[in-house]
């Protein structure tokens, strides 16, 4: 009984052995810094960041003019509700842009996991040896 069962085992090991295609890998620093889109979210992410910035300068130099504490008091409330606004639209805006990335990376890496017929594509930072660079191919299909 014994050797069936090793048998089975070495089959199977055997079997799925000869049918592993390999591992690939995405740099994502790289896609990040050569793919289009992605830059044109980070311009508009930080663009809100600077208005948020230039925002906050505006309403701290008002107060610091202002007359009395009532006209203080009455400027930072209003641009306290401002800046939450800000900060609730900027996080809102950069949620949707990471997963639009993530959506378009993960069918381009998909498709040239089908193409090159690889088992799995992961990030590079998971990779301690081995594995197919597949970041070009990837950004390819991105452009």
């Amino acid at each position: 009984m014994k050797k069936v069962i090793v048998s089975i085992l070495c089959f199977i090991s055997v079997t799925m052995a000869s049918n592993a295609a390999g591992i690939g890998y995405i740099n994502y620093d790289v896609v990040s810094s050569n793919y289009s889109l992605a830059k044109k979210y980070t311009n508009n992410l930080n663009n809100k960041v600077n208005s948020i910035k230039t925002y906050t300068a505006q309403k701290d130099k008002e107060v610091t003019n202002a007359k009395t504490a009532a006209q203080k008091a009455s400027i930072r409330k209003a641009a306290l509700a401002e800046i939450e606004k800000r900060q609730k639209d900027y996080l809102a805006t950069r949620k949707r842009y990471e997963q639009d990335l993530s959506n378009k990376i993960k069918t381009a890496a998909e498709t040239v996991r089908v193409q090159k017929k690889l088992d799995v594509i992961l990030n590079k930072d998971f990779v301690t040896a081995g594995g197919v660079d597949v970041t070009q191919a990837v950004l390819s299909i991105l452009k």
